[in-house]
């Protein structure tokens, strides 16, 4: 048996022992297609459906009269744009009995670009959604006891208020230092945006698309789990904020939103660890890719808006500035440079008797007028 055939082998061992709902579909998007070719024994055992009675059937066979069919709108549009398409409605067992479930659909292309297949994982979230009726219920007598103070206590009026605030921020989700500043009672800076000056690191995983196209769908999962996770071990070792996961690049702050000492040490520090941690993620995944990761870092420091982001119903913490985008540019300036470490001149000002550094000299960056001075970083000075 070759490599190839054990890999396949291997990759249908790990669908079967998922423990999540694995659906796999041709990818005809007209209706009445697209048409099952694979499920998962943790599938079966959700929909009360054997894989036999539904090869070659159209995932609507979990529909029915409470299905909310509003939820597939943008999932055509998403999954022919190469997104993940996510949602959650009621679907039905064999027996008839409902469920909600929670879909996260991935399209696969072919090397042509255009989708091959649709995998589809799939959640029993009954009791997530039974928790959260509840937790509304519950937050809904809460708001009834809270006026009826106000009609008879003027004074708590800005007490109330205040909690109430706090309460509407932990039903969205923000990185935990803006729930503890919340807490803490710092939540008006970071409901509005505030100003700070803080280190800003991009990460970026060299030839991604070329490594991904010859792994499977749950290969991928795998591959993007292991490299975050050991990643996010050092991160935070160094006190940094992983901001955003944006495909196989890592946007992290450092000071936001929660102020360190030397936030550009500690920047410079984290990808320097960054970088030997590949060591150890090569080992665990050169069984499965056959080749190393390789990376790119950008470091810049210098002024932001930091704050939450977004509608009334959702939020989301943003960093945003021109620090920011001089870091990502300067990340791009590294793709012909396998594991390089690039800081702009703020960052080398403060951490030039910690490093060695090779000077680029002044290089222009898209978007900005003047020329930025740009360094590498080689190693600790010995």
């Amino acid at each position: 048996m070759n490599n190839q055939d054990e890999n396949i082998l291997d990759s249908d061992v790990m669908l079967e022992n998922m423990t999540e709902s694995v659906l796999i579909t041709n990818a005809d998007l007209e209706s009445p297609g697209p048409y099952i070719i694979y499920v998962n024994r943790a599938f079966e055992k959700m929909t009360g459906w054997n894989r036999d009675e539904l090869i070659g059937r159209s995932p609507r066979i979990l529909q029915g009269p409470k299905t909310d069919h509003g939820i597939f709108l943008d999932l055509r549009e998403k999954l022919l744009n190469g997104e993940i398409w996510r949602g959650r409605t009621v679907n039905y067992r064999k027996n008839g009995s409902e469920f909600d479930m929670e879909w996260s659909i991935v399209p696969i292309m072919d090397p042509t670009g255009n989708i091959h297949r649709l995998l589809a994982i799939q959640r029993d979230v009954t009791e997530i959604v039974a928790t959260e009726k509840k937790l509304q219920q519950v937050m809904a007598e809460e708001r009834k006891r809270r006026m009826e103070i106000e009609k008879t206590n003027s004074t708590l009026n800005k007490l109330i208020a205040r909690q109430k605030r706090t309460l509407e921020l932990f039903v969205k989700y923000v990185p935990e230092p803006v729930v503890s500043r919340t807490l803490a009672g710092q939540h008006d800076k970071i409901l509005e945006g505030e100003q700070l000056e803080i280190a800003l690191l991009f990460c970026d995983i060299r030839s991604f698309t070329s490594i991904s196209e010859r792994l499977n769908p749950n290969q991928i999962v795998n591959f993007l789990n292991i490299y975050y996770s050991m990643m996010s071990e050092v991160i935070n070792r160094h006190k940094g904020v992983i901001n955003q996961f944006v495909g196989d690049e890592i946007f992290v702050s450092f000071g936001a939103p929660i102020p360190i000492p030397d936030p550009e040490v500690a920047a410079v520090r984290c990808a320097l660890d960054m970088v030997s941690k590949l060591n150890e993620i090569n080992d665990r995944l050169r069984s499965m890719i056959q080749e190393n990761v390789v990376t790119g870092i950008g470091i810049n420091y210098g002024p932001v808006i930091a704050g939450n982001l977004g509608s009334d119903d959702r939020l989301s913490y943003s960093i945003t500035g021109d620090a920011v985008n001089t870091a990502k540019r300067i990340e791009s300036l590294t793709r012909n440079l396998p594991n390089a470490i690039l800081i702009s001149e703020s960052i080398y000002d403060k951490t030039r008797n910690l490093i060695m550094t090779i000077p680029w000299g002044e290089v222009e960056i898209k978007g900005k007028n003047k020329k930025v001075k740009v360094f590498q970083v080689i190693d600790y000075k010995k």
